[in-house]
């Protein structure tokens, strides 16, 4: 159940920005900007950091490929608001070439990290270091490794968060705008409506 205060408990710049949204897009600011500019210093601030670090930033993974493991765990997950995003913007950024629904249209290099993640998210108990190695045989290196844990490290808490406040879309056009919200500003959120 997502707490009334994620809708109407914002600062005052916060608040205006919501209505300038609106005014220019005709929809309401997505949930997980609505949470994060709740007291961002408590979560927003270091969330925004961390997203563009991670999905854009220099990678192994291109970003299509990044969205694309975000859907994979986020499906582990069973989180129908992230998987929803997250398999559009795995579209646009890949101009339509990866297919969230076909492993064939994926590089062999990111199926072999799959059950990683898999094992990260549903066993983490029982990862062991030959899981690593499976992954680097499949040719991915080192720092391959660590970006997709980070992916699936955002997407572990992001999920979780949606699924407790049962965030959820408006539309399927408001899933579309907000993808290419995502590839316009590669996740960069304007650092003054987080002070």
């Amino acid at each position: 159940m997502r707490p009334a205060v994620l809708e109407d408990g914002h600062r005052l710049r916060a608040r205006m920005f919501f209505r300038l949204v609106r005014a220019l897009s005709h929809q309401r600011v997505d949930a997980v900007v609505q949470m994060a500019m709740y007291r961002p210093q408590f979560f927003g601030d270091a969330f925004f950091r961390l997203g563009p670090e991670v999905l854009r930033g220099p990678s192994y993974w291109t970003s299509a490929e990044r969205e694309y493991l975000a859907v994979f765990t986020s499906r582990l997950n069973e989180c129908p608001f992230c998987v929803r995003i997250h398999a559009e913007t795995t579209r646009v950024e890949s101009a339509g070439a990866i297919d969230v629904n076909n492993s064939g249209s994926i590089r062999p290099e990111v199926a072999a990290v799959l059950p990683l993640l898999e094992k990260v998210t549903r066993t983490p108990d029982q990862v062991k270091s030959s899981d690593v190695d499976a992954v680097r045989a499949a040719g991915v290196p080192d720092e391959g490794i660590v970006d997709a844990l980070h992916v699936n490290l955002v997407f572990n808490i992001m999920n979780r968060l949606a699924n407790a406040f049962d965030f959820s879309w408006d539309s399927e056009q408001h899933v579309r705008v907000g993808a290419q919200v995502i590839h316009r500003i590669n996740y960069r959120f304007p650092r003054i409506l987080m002070r």
